[in-house]
């Protein structure tokens, strides 16, 4: 009888923890997201491809490590590749000024078409064009489990976005058909730990994938214009 019990009360609890836990809802997910993210004034972000490739100002891109100050002001440190050399440039943006520091070299402001090719990280982050205003409209939403992320409980999410949305948030990533997201989302505060994107946006269409790490939310950042 004692067993019975035990056993029936244990039962109850597991049911009883069960029945606590709520069904994820992608949609609702990716506005809390929309919203804590538009809220930010500083971010780092890490940016790697691991398929394909994209390419700006004749070098091949590899990786970004940036601090972004919001709205517009961000410090980048862009690896990439000129034939098989591996080399780092770095572009200082600055209340609409971009400064390019070329190895063995001096800070050297970019005007005009040479400025506009290339990537602003920043923008990813602009509340009316980057992740807080595209994140929200995916399609085809679905709840792809619960993860960690440094050490963080993440809800990962995963939703399709249209070529025109991708162009939004950062224009080097061209494409001219659907891409694939995968987003995870901060359980208790909702910010975007981390993002996935695949699909046809590299260098003449090809297939690509990069992963891009978010941390230092509102951390301290220090982005001054250089002398040219």
């Amino acid at each position: 009888m004692k067993r019975t019990l035990g056993a029936l009360v244990a039962l109850a609890v597991v049911v009883a923890c069960g029945g606590s836990q709520q069904p994820v809802d992608p949609a609702a997910t990716l506005r809390d997201a929309a919203a804590a993210m538009a809220k930010l004034s500083t971010v780092n972000a890490q940016l790697k491809f691991t398929k394909g490739a994209i390419s700006f100002q004749g070098f091949t891109l590899v990786s970004a490590k940036t601090s972004v100050r919001l709205p517009g002001d961000s410090d980048t440190i862009y690896t990439v590749k000129e034939q098989d050399l591996a080399i780092s440039l770095e572009v200082v943006i600055v209340s609409g000024h971009v400064y390019l520091h070329l190895p063995f070299s001096t800070y050297q402001e970019m005007t005009g078409s040479q400025a506009a090719a290339i990537p602003d990280l920043a923008k990813l982050f602009d509340p009316a064009t980057g992740l807080p205003a595209v994140i929200p409209a995916g399609r085809n939403l679905s709840d792809a489990g619960a993860d960690k992320v440094d050490g963080v409980d993440v809800q990962k999410i995963n939703a399709t976005y249209s070529a025109d949305q991708l162009n939004s948030m950062f224009a080097q990533l061209s494409s001219t058909v659907d891409v694939k997201a995968v987003v995870w989302v901060g359980v208790s505060d909702h910010l975007i730990r981390k993002a996935q994107l695949d699909g046809a946006f590299g260098d003449g269409g090809k297939e690509a994938a990069v992963e891009v790490d978010i941390s230092g939310f509102n951390a301290s950042v220090n982005i001054t214009p250089p002398t040219p």
